[in-house]
């Protein structure tokens, strides 16, 4: 239930396996029928595969659960611990080993005998296949890799293909997997792409030294680069920053050089004898605007002018007269209140110097 939810279904599985087949195709060219062992099988979606490309493949797991798929489809599968089946293989009788999955899962010191075995068993020229979570991906590193509560510790690749050259493989391959495809060649990679881009899967190849002819039609494969690393999404993000700050000091280039230019430009004019004799006419529009502007206020009385603001000091004197003198008020609005406009006029003259007054008076405090 696990494997279905978090690592895929059985058709996604075999695509994903896929990678290794030219693996197998190559190993077919000295071999018509590959002896192939594959250690924690699983559901046996390699074995499936294998099959299908004629080859004669025996899984191993211990978990019964998973072994019954394999039961059912009627694969060759034993249920047996991996150290124990290599080590009652003979020497030199296996063409590859595989283990998916399996390396996280066993203690350092029997990754030690896993390796050392599975060179024994192999053929000259065989292939060791190990494929295991990437911790260069950060995101498998620090949260997917303890999804699954059997996972013991992640293994760097460095570390994974340096024991196989420790123990005697001739050559090793790592092939970083299962990366978004869409990453491989876009150049405009996000910190997103670089915390969870970098492949989340990587398998070491490692070969048997053998005849030369024989390793020499596995030169192309392992000279071939699989998937994303780290190095790589982080030179492409750097790229891309430097890109971004090259453009924006292009612009404050481009921008401080306009304004120079524009500096250049206005000093030309304000420097040229045209400017100097046009002068007078400037200076003369500016009176005339002023001129127009204040005559029109005058006459007017519009809002701020001088006879408006004279009238207003007059009108507040009389105000406070008529409210001094009973009859006199009494009187006049008698006849104001025949002429209702004349009396919003003068209020609203009244309320304007009241208004001014309070926002002068605000001003100080």
């Amino acid at each position: 239930s696990f494997e279905d939810k978090y690592r895929g279904n059985r058709e996604l599985i075999k695509t994903r396996l896929e990678v290794y087949l030219p693996f197998i195709e190559t190993m077919k060219l000295t071999q018509d029928r590959p002896k192939i062992i594959d250690l924690g099988c699983g559901r046996g979606e390699w074995l499936e595969l294998l099959i299908e490309n004629a080859c004669d493949v025996t899984g191993v797991d211990l978990d019964e659960g998973m072994l019954k798929d394999c039961i059912q489809r009627g694969f060759d599968v034993k249920q047996q611990d991996a150290i124990k089946e290599l080590k009652s293989l003979t020497d030199n009788s296996i063409s590859i080993v595989t283990g998916f999955h399996i390396v996280e899962h066993l203690p350092f010191e029997v990754l030690q005998s896993l390796i050392q075995e599975a060179l024994r068993v192999l053929i000259p020229g065989g292939l060791l296949i190990l494929e295991t979570p990437n911790p260069e991906n950060l995101k498998v590193a620090s949260e997917y890799f303890y999804m699954d509560p059997t996972h013991i510790k992640p293994i760097p690749s460095n570390l994974l293909s340096f024991l196989t050259e420790y123990y005697g493989f001739s050559r090793t391959k790592v092939l970083r997997l299962q990366e978004t495809k869409d990453l491989v060649n876009n150049e405009n990679i996000y910190l997103k792409d670089v915390l969870d881009g970098v492949s989340p899967d990587y398998a070491v190849v490692a070969q048997k030294d053998g005849n030369k002819d024989i390793l020499d039609e596995f030169n192309e494969l392992f000279l071939k680069e699989y998937g994303l690393s780290l190095d790589t999404l982080l030179n492409k993000f750097q790229t891309r920053v430097l890109n971004v700050e090259k453009n924006i000091n292009d612009r404050i280039t481009q921008s401080e050089s306009k304004a120079m230019q524009i500096e250049q430009h206005l000093f030309a004019i304000l420097n040229s004898k045209s400017w100097k004799i046009t002068k007078p006419l400037r200076e003369f529009r500016k009176f005339l605007n002023w001129f127009l502007l204040g005559s029109y206020s005058w006459i007017t009385f519009s809002s701020g002018s001088r006879p408006r603001r004279v009238a207003k000091k007059i009108l507040i004197k009389i105000k406070h007269y008529i409210k001094s003198n009973p009859k006199l008020k009494y009187k006049l609005k008698y006849i104001l209140n025949k002429f209702p406009n004349l009396i919003y006029k003068l209020n609203k003259i009244v309320e304007e110097k009241y208004e001014y007054n309070l926002k002068n008076y605000t001003k100080k405090e």
